[in-house]
């Protein structure tokens, strides 16, 4: 009894540690205006590139360890159906701004469009990543403090770019942080559950990981296409370099897990 208190304790303390890690991140950013003002639309590429990088070298990985190749490739391609699903219905319940939107920005449109779906990307994420951390701590006590610290520097970059995207929509960036916070609780409730269940919660992560993954990749084109001729965040050679920062955060990320 006092063993699985003890899993259930750390297990939930490295949740909340590596949560709130990204969360005072982005409080210090939302304090200062020009600050926020400056890094905003930079910070939105690199959010794009973390999202790449999160579905290809962890959610994706994660996923084949457990499934085969086929079934994680169908279950990724109805994770971007889905989300792309979400768009088309945000739209459709603003036909007329959804039209003039559409003349300026295209199919995946406006930036306050992304502000739902990446919204509802971070928090499936963040509930698959309390999971994780709980798995983790089952597997092996050791391996679960890895994975809470891990996981806390995987989330630095997505939960900035997070918060970029709902300030870029039009949100305030107090609100913002508490759109943050909110997801961030998931991560919680994801542990919960995870250690609830036992040992099978990895048969729930094989249809999320992938999910997730397939969410993660049309977001990431979404922010793309939305900034194209975007001057606030420079030429095109930095916006790339700003994606690559992304995808090489989650690649050493997943280097180091």
């Amino acid at each position: 009894m006092t063993g699985a208190l003890g899993i259930w304790g750390a297990s939930l303390a490295a949740v909340f540690v590596a949560s709130a890690v990204p969360l005072l991140a982005t409080w210090f950013l939302a304090s200062r205006a020009a600050l926020t003002a400056r890094l905003v639309p930079r910070l939105i590429m690199v959010a794009a590139g973390a999202l790449f990088g999160a579905a290809v070298f962890h959610l994706v990985p994660e996923a084949l360890g457990d499934s085969s190749p086929s079934r994680v490739a169908v279950l990724v391609a109805v994770g971007v159906a889905a989300l792309a699903l979400m768009e088309r219905f945000i739209h459709m319940m603003e036909p007329a701004a959804g039209t003039r939107r559409g003349d300026e920005h295209g199919a995946l449109g406006h930036r306050s469009h992304l502000m739902p779906l990446g919204i509802a990307s971070d928090a499936l994420h963040n509930t698959i990543d309390g999971a994780l951390v709980a798995t983790a701590f089952m597997t092996d006590p050791s391996l679960g403090v890895f994975a809470g610290a891990a996981i806390a520097l995987h989330e630095l970059p997505r939960e900035l770019g997070t918060f970029a995207i709902c300030v870029d929509g039009g949100m305030s960036p107090r609100r913002a942080i508490l759109v943050n916070a909110a997801t961030g609780v998931l991560a919680l409730l994801g542990a919960v559950i995870a250690l609830s269940i036992g040992v099978d919660a990895r048969r729930f992560g094989q249809v999320l990981l992938p999910f997730a993954a397939g969410n993660f990749l049309y977001l990431a084109g979404a922010i793309l296409i939305s900034q194209r001729g975007e001057r606030r965040v420079g030429s095109l050679w930095l916006r790339a370099t700003l994606v690559g920062v992304g995808i090489a955060i989650t690649a050493l990320v997943r280097g180091l897990h």
